[in-house]
């Protein structure tokens, strides 16, 4: 597996160049979008839209460079740990504002 970055900056861990740009748009998105009362959830997905094969990731320059085939497999872990600790969390608010007692 692919660990760091073809030049794009160099020295830093690939991952880590994959989250910040994930996090940076969502957030610019979420922050656009939020005068038009869209949660956030919204831009995550109109983010993954425009990073994906349907706009950002046309070009196979950026895909080859940020995103390569080599290296999702990385992303890909560290995005199902992330939704299996949000799942957790998610539990962890409901069994604490349950009206039944236990």
């Amino acid at each position: 597996m692919k660990a760091v970055s073809n030049g794009s900056a160099a020295g830093v861990p690939l991952i880590i160049l994959q989250i910040v740009i994930v996090v940076a748009l969502t957030r610019f998105l979420a922050f656009v979008l939020r005068p038009l009362r869209q949660p956030r959830v919204v831009a995550e997905i109109i983010g993954g839209i425009l990073l994906g094969p349907s706009a950002i990731g046309r070009s196979s320059k950026f895909l080859s460079t940020v995103f390569p085939a080599r290296s999702l497999t990385v992303l890909d872990t560290v995005a199902n740990i992330g939704l299996l600790f949000f799942l957790f969390l998610v539990g962890l608010e409901l069994s604490r504002a349950s009206p039944f007692p236990s």
